[in-house]
């Protein structure tokens, strides 16, 4: 058989043509191995594109219950410059006829596997040495980046192995009874009773988007859903990008003292603007505080890479059990176009999920296409950048609040008396008020929780409001 020789100078050592001819010959005679070669590592596994677009072809004519064999392929290819400079057709003959039987399709897909993390690896040690090169990264940046690609190399051909379903009715048994007890120790819940009303909890390796608006209080529903876990005894990490650790605490504080019976406003806390009662509850609340299982990673974790090496740090400090994310489009990762580098965190922090066995919220800023809107509740299509988003989010929640937009609409002093009562009444029904909307559970239902809130302590809490 010939071999495809164009490649030969570019990784030497690093990949095996005749171990990728092997598979796909195999694959010619018989599509529904595919679905193996596909779990140990899919189109990774192939360096020659070619070879890749043939799988490719390959997997799809056998998700569609279609014949996937040498004439079909070469139709479906009939247009492809790369296999054409193979020999076309002959070519996928001659791989058929020369493949090995059913027992080695394993052996070479492992082999191959093993080549693809030696190439990654590769790929991630010259990138380390570019950006060293440059300059225009830090040396922990670049050791956390370097990490993170080493993390992902597993990736590559796991040998888990199927899952029984035996083992799989056991986990959802698992999960049934623990919630018909009540028993919450494999979810995490909100602590906003009308949330957790629609979404029953937040599970391992589950990816929850929470979007809105400045001003929606997205922020504060992610730092409640924090300090609730928190108090549950639930260890939580809080990556946060746009606001310092301590001004993240001062919040906290702040809605523990509205808990308390004795609110202070964090601005006040700021300002020193505190009565003697509001000084001896904030250092009464302050002990309980400082002692919930929170870690905060700073936005010198804002790269990706620094990001993973981080939350691993803190899950082998404690018993990490949730990580929040504020917000995710202050992100950054590897990618030429922003699109490609909000791609690149959303598959991050879904692996990062699956891989921690934690949820993972990440908050989203949503685009400015709502405010030319009359009704201004959240829709998906505002998820800015989205796409990949979208699609690996098991839970895509929004916040809203109408008071927010109300309040951007007070009649001047010269408007008309009845406008002034008008605005007033509405603002008298939205005032302390936000909507919670479900508009994505992967494993339930949608639907609107309605809670009441106080933004001056990012307080939120779900006692439904009529």
């Amino acid at each position: 058989m010939n071999t495809v020789t164009h490649l030969r100078d570019e990784a030497p050592g690093l990949f095996s043509v005749e171990a990728e001819q092997m598979i796909l010959g195999s694959l010619l005679l018989n599509s529904e191995r595919a679905t193996l070669v596909d779990r140990l590592g899919g189109v990774d596994l192939f360096f020659d594109p070619v070879h890749a677009e043939i799988f490719s072809i390959i997997c799809d004519k056998a998700r569609n219950g279609d014949l996937a064999d040498p004439v079909t392929v070469s139709l479906a290819m009939a247009e492809h410059p790369g296999l054409a400079e193979l020999g076309g057709g002959r070519y996928l003959v001659r791989m058929a006829g020369a493949s090995p039987g059913p027992e080695a399709i394993k052996q070479y897909a492992d082999a191959l596997a093993e080549l693809a993390r030696k190439r990654q690896i590769q790929n991630a040690i010259s990138e380390a040495a570019a950006a060293i090169a440059r300059g225009d990264m830090k040396a922990s940046d670049v050791a956390a980046r370097l990490e993170t690609t080493m993390l992902s190399v597993s990736q590559i051909g796991d040998s888990d192995g199927p899952v029984s379903m035996l083992r799989a009715v056991k986990e959802a048994q698992d999960q049934a009874f623990a919630a018909y007890r009540g028993d919450q120790h494999l979810s995490i819940q909100s602590g906003i009773s009308t949330l957790d009303a629609i979404i029953p909890g937040f599970f391992p390796g589950e990816l929850t988007i929470l979007g809105g608006r400045p001003g929606s209080g997205k922020s504060a529903v992610a730092l409640s859903m924090a300090l609730n876990a928190a108090r549950q005894g639930h260890g939580v990490a809080i990556a946060s990008l746009e606001m310092t650790p301590s001004a993240m605490a001062m919040r906290a504080l702040s809605e523990a003292t509205a808990g308390a019976g004795n609110a202070v406003p964090y601005i006040s806390m700021r300002k020193g603007d505190m009565s003697e009662d509001q000084a001896r509850c904030l250092a009464q609340t302050s002990h309980d505080v400082a002692n919930l299982p929170i870690y905060f990673l700073s936005n010198r974790y804002a790269d990706i890479g620094a990001m993973m090496s981080g939350v691993r740090q803190i899950a082998r400090a404690t018993d990490l059990k949730l990580l929040v994310v504020d917000y995710a489009q202050l992100m950054t990762a590897a990618g030429k176009s922003r699109y490609e580098q909000i791609t690149a965190i959303s598959i991050a922090l879904k692996r990062m999920s699956v891989q921690l066995n934690i949820p993972v919220i990440a908050l989203s800023q949503l685009s400015r296409q709502i405010e030319s809107r009359d009704d201004k509740r959240p829709m998906m299509s505002d998820l800015r950048e989205s796409g990949q988003l979208e699609q690996d989010a098991d839970n895509i929640i929004f916040c809203y609040r109408e008071e927010y937009y109300l309040l951007q609409k007070q009649p001047a002093s010269t408007d008309p008396v009845e406008q002034h009562v008008e605005w007033q009444s509405k603002m008298d029904r939205a005032k302390g008020r936000m909507e919670i909307i479900v508009n994505k559970q992967r494993m339930g239902e949608t639907g609107t929780a309605r809670c009441l809130c106080a933004m001056a302590t990012n307080s939120v809490w779900g006692d439904e409001y009529p």
